[in-house]
């Protein structure tokens, strides 16, 4: 099914971030993304998402239920 085979990519987006864009896997999924609109709104509020956190770094821990919650939304439980 193509959606499992855009979730592995997307799956890869999530290891990768903030890793050398020349990477081989880098290369893969944003050769992947560059082909698909519906990963590219994705890995953006994803890259967003991140990007966001490390502005806004806070000493404070995520609490583990919204820790789950998010990671279940996102679908990487």
């Amino acid at each position: 099914m193509q959606h499992d085979r855009n979730h592995k990519k997307i799956e890869k987006i999530c290891e990768y971030l903030g890793e050398d864009i020349n990477a081989v896997p880098c290369k893969e999924v944003v050769e992947h993304i560059s082909r698909c609109p519906t990963c590219k709104v994705y890995f953006d509020t994803v890259k967003k998402t991140v990007v966001l956190c490390k502005e806004n770094d806070c000493a404070e821990k995520l609490p583990e239920e919204v820790n789950r919650r998010l990671l279940k939304r996102l679908n990487l439980e």
